[in-house]
């Protein structure tokens, strides 16, 4: 707290000078007023082969816009909401509020979970927005361009997603980890795109690490006092329309809007290649493929855990294998692994759990159980034995259908039961209950579950005495161990500091409405 006043006084100095001079262009507006654009990214009409792919846009980290490519997907025509109801309707999503890094909205199946049924007959009322991994079943009407259907591209397909709302989604400013072919199936997106050159001026959230990660900024209310580099930061801009595919490189800063009422696209993930091996290009018959026919590396069935945003397997074998090149044993035993998984920041806050990764990601890959690994044995691992690795390595709750039980607290819950139980004078039935829970944040389905775990005698209520013999044992499934979302805590302190410091700059009032009056689909 200290260091946040001192911080403020600091600007506050500052901000009294700024009062007194013309405010920087762009401070207290959207993304993208601080500067002209550098113009709209390249469009093609027509799709490049694999090598022209590679060589002028791959390679370069380019992003560019294939005109009207989805157009040729079947779900193109077929999407419509009830043709999802009636043939996809049980499967389940993952979802998240319109606004990145607000709340999380609950679903039929729980927090950040929802059926696509349940979702489509509710979503253009809530503010809940599917961001979820591609259910196997709808990927028989989605199709992989030609430019990756040979070659390294064909080999190193990782991740299918779906995008779908009623249109007024907002992002933060963020890159991702992967490489992506984003196809607009409805509505219209309008893209602010960053090159990494630019990544030294951009304030990145302390905590995130790779090549994945978020900046600090607000996106409808830039503050340019705090973050003077950030007038420095070239920019372009994409503009899609329905059938629309932009190649997005990997680690590219990006900043997305969606209009329209319903916006729906589709992503094909693949490797950060830093090569391209054109074998069988010459032979191959390039055309669109079903993405169910394509040999994906993460797929999803429609139910259970998802494995949406998991490592790179075949990046991290190849890690393996430089590592245990560069110990002069060309061994790597428990400690090495410990090793690894501590600098990067696995469980930081959890060594036992570390240690424990540690021991089952040897025993993955020491099949002769000989107490460690060599070069060879790494070399020897299957595709399916790295993705266990990964699996264990870097677990997302949000992919899990426990992900309530690792976001809230447990004493937080247990206080929702006893007021629960007083809402019944001593009596705990289980539609107090599902109202608490759900105006804490959680989910009816969870709070079902609960309930019937107290195995109460009565048909009708749970008893106060049933109640304390048994609340501290059901609610252990909230003593999941899991690391603090440093970048998130992070952004929230700077949010807080950035509003203080609004207060001072701020434009006038009917100035501002206007600047975060959510807009129409435009040119940028």
């Amino acid at each position: 707290m200290k260091i946040f006043l001192f911080v403020l006084s600091i600007l506050e100095r500052a901000l009294t000078s700024a009062n007194h001079q013309e405010l920087p262009r762009g401070h207290g507006e959207e993304l993208g007023k601080h500067r002209d654009s550098d113009g709209h990214v390249e469009i093609l009409q027509q799709l490049p082969s694999p090598q022209e792919f590679w060589n002028q846009y791959a390679s370069l980290r380019k992003p560019v816009v294939f005109r009207g490519a989805a157009k040729k997907f079947p779900a193109f025509h077929l999407w419509t909401d009830q043709y999802l109801k009636d043939n996809y309707g049980e499967l389940e999503v993952k979802l998240e509020a319109k606004r990145e890094k607000d709340h999380v909205p609950v679903g039929e199946r729980g927090l950040g979970r929802d059926t696509i049924r349940s979702f489509l007959e509710t979503y253009q009322q809530k503010d809940s927005y599917t961001v979820s991994q591609l259910p196997d079943p709808l990927s028989t009407e989605v199709f992989v361009l030609p430019s990756l259907m040979c070659g390294s591209f064909s080999e190193r397909i990782l991740e299918a997603n779906l995008w779908l709302s009623s249109g007024g989604t907002r992002s933060m400013l963020h890159k991702d980890a992967d490489n992506a072919i984003n196809c607009l199936l409805n509505g219209t997106k309008d893209w602010i795109l960053i090159h990494p050159e630019n990544e030294q001026n951009i304030p990145v959230a302390d905590g995130d690490r790779g090549y994945g990660g978020f900046a600090t900024l607000d996106v409808q209310s830039v503050n340019l006092i705090k973050y003077p580099k950030f007038k420095q930061v070239r920019w372009q801009y994409a503009n899609m329309t329905p059938g629309d595919c932009l190649f997005l490189p990997y680690s590219y800063w990006h900043q997305v809007r969606s209009y329209g009422s319903k916006n729906m696209a589709v992503s094909v993930l693949f490797s950060r290649l830093t090569e391209f091996d054109p074998i069988g290009c010459e032979s191959a018959k390039l055309e669109y493929t079903p993405l169910s026919d394509v040999n994906m590396v993460w797929t999803y069935p429609g139910y259970g855990p998802q494995t949406m945003g998991n490592l790179d397997p075949f990046e991290m074998k190849d890690h393996y294998i430089s590592f245990v090149e560069s110990k002069k044993s060309k061994r790597l035993d428990i400690e090495d692994f410990f090793q690894l998984l501590t600098e990067g920041e696995v469980m930081e806050e959890h060594e036992d759990v570390r240690r424990n990764i540690a021991e089952k990601v040897l025993k993955i890959m020491d099949a002769e159980n000989k107490g460690y690994v060599t070069k060879q044995d790494i070399e020897a691992l299957t595709i399916e034995q790295v993705k266990q690795v990964a699996n264990e390595i870097d677990p997302d709750p949000a992919n899990t259908e426990e992900y309530e039980f690792a976001v809230f607290d447990l004493k937080e819950v247990k206080s929702v039961f006893n007021q629960a139980l007083q809402d019944g004078h001593g009596k705990l039935t289980k539609d107090n209950l599902i109202a608490r829970y759900e105006d804490f944040g959680g989910s009816a389905k969870v709070a079902k579950e609960l309930y019937n775990m107290l195995q109460p005698k009565n048909a009708d209520f749970v008893s106060e005495e049933e109640l304390r013999e048994r609340l501290d044992h059901v609610l252990k499934l909230y003593l999941k161990k899991k690391d603090d979302d440093k970048s998130g805590i992070f952004y929230e302190k700077e949010l807080a500091e950035d509003k203080e410091i609004m207060k001072q700059t701020q434009l006038p009032s009917d100035s501002l409405d206007s600047i975060h009056r959510e807009s129409t689909h435009s040119e940028l």
